[in-house]
């Protein structure tokens, strides 16, 4: 199910990636599928979408991302990798949105990825 997913959201439609997204958001919910996502190459194209016009982490599809970030954040190497990929400075961004919802879920994600105040300046 994954690598149709990973496709979609590299180069579908806004529509599909927005679907993909929220695909992927519902199965990181599950911790044996963690790995599985990381594995399966989602973290670049989900932190391109989240990144992209800043426009996503004001909608569904960015607060579903930001859902699967913070997801895979439960586990340390997972948590090191998400942030590898830059994902704390556009979190950091969308924490300052103008959507309470979407501010809320970006923080509750920064706060899954640095759960240390040396965590946080580190990143």
């Amino acid at each position: 199910a994954l690598p149709p997913l990973v496709a979609l959201l590299r180069s579908g439609t806004e529509k599909g990636k927005s679907n993909a997204v929220s695909a992927i958001a519902m199965l990181s919910e599950d911790a044996l599928n963690r790995a599985l996502i990381v594995d399966a190459g989602v973290l670049p194209p989900l932190i391109t979408f989240l990144s992209s016009s800043g426009v996503y982490s004001h909608t569904a599809a960015g607060q579903n991302a930001c859902t699967t970030l913070r997801n895979l954040a439960a586990h340390a190497q997972l948590r090191e990798l998400v942030k590898g990929y830059g994902a704390v400075g556009i979190l950091a961004a969308a924490a300052h949105a103008s959507d309470c919802v979407s501010a809320d879920k970006a923080r509750a994600t920064l706060r899954a990825l640095c759960p240390t105040q040396d965590d946080a300046e580190r990143a």
